[in-house]
């Protein structure tokens, strides 16, 4: 008699919008595309850490997947998702205890007995908040990619709320204690949203040039681990850059481990490249740090 598997399952919500939610087309799409990407960085150091759009596959597929090959090879354990919450309002971050992570290409683990600790130990910091994981397309566009790469990898999702500097760094302390080589960390974000329906409209004339320049200034900062200068980009632009909270987190915990990491913009592209509309657009930059 078979046991039966209890563990709590987070189903799929944008399959079928964000990405193709059959799995052998999706597997199809994904290696497409990789066959077309420029060569591999001759690095022989795989990337710790990544930095990932995630729009739709058909915008941002690409940036993701080059960006990401950066990390195979590495001894990782676990994958660690830094999101920001696009649909639930949080302050500080939301953790689930969700076993499984659902996807066309079947379940991933994740790290819920961690997240459950976490939570327990730092209540100032984690909360368990199932509703913010439920719709939250920034952990699940990532998820499918993973399986690609790197098959059986466990992940542990963490959306990110608002969250104050003197936060960030006492978070930055607590993951900075807890993990280490063997954890690879994704982080969520999409570059700079333009347009009215965004309520950024910051020029109007040479937007292509203008953008390229704006999310430019931001992914140089981001790769030289420039905390200070990041925090000051965004407070002096108004940058809508959705996930600038995760990757504040994530440049407080390469400072609080003391590690040599630097970073590389391995591209960037926006999607009205594509759909031609420059009125209303998203900026996607993909940053690996090894």
């Amino acid at each position: 008699m078979a046991i039966q598997d209890t563990r709590k399952v987070r189903m799929p919500a944008v399959a079928g919008q964000f990405y193709n939610g059959n799995a052998l087309a999706l597997r199809r799409e994904i290696s497409t595309c990789e066959a077309a990407l420029p060569e591999k960085s001759s690095s022989t150091l795989p990337a710790s850490g990544v930095i990932l759009p995630h729009a739709g596959y058909v915008f941002s597929m690409p940036t993701a997947l080059r960006t990401l090959r950066e990390a195979v090879g590495g001894p990782f354990k676990r994958a660690v998702i830094l999101s920001p919450s696009h649909r639930v309002a949080c302050r500080g971050m939301a953790l689930s205890e969700d076993g499984l992570l659902r996807t066309p290409f079947g379940d991933i683990i994740t790290e819920c007995e961690l997240a459950s600790e976490l939570a327990a130990a730092h209540p100032e910091l984690f909360v368990i908040r199932e509703e913010a994981h439920r719709q939250e397309h920034a952990v699940e566009v990532q998820l499918p990619l993973l399986q690609y790469y790197f098959k059986e990898l466990p992940v542990l999702p963490i959306v990110c709320g608002e969250m104050p500097l003197p936060m960030i760094r006492q978070a930055a302390e607590v993951f900075s204690g807890r993990f280490g080589a063997d954890t690879l960390w994704v982080i969520s974000s999409d570059f700079t949203h333009y347009g009215r329906n965004f309520r950024y409209v910051p020029f109007t004339e040479n937007i292509r040039e203008n953008l390229y320049k704006l999310d430019g200034e931001a992914a140089e900062l981001i790769a030289r681990r420039d905390f200070d200068g990041f925090v000051d980009f965004l407070r002096r632009t108004g940058a809508t850059i959705c996930g600038m909270f995760p990757i504040l987190l994530y440049l407080a915990i390469l400072q609080a481990q003391g590690t040599a990491a630097k970073g590389e913009i391995v591209e960037y592209t926006n999607c009205a490249d594509k759909t031609k509309d420059w009125s209303h657009c998203v900026g996607y930059a993909g940053i690996a740090f090894r």
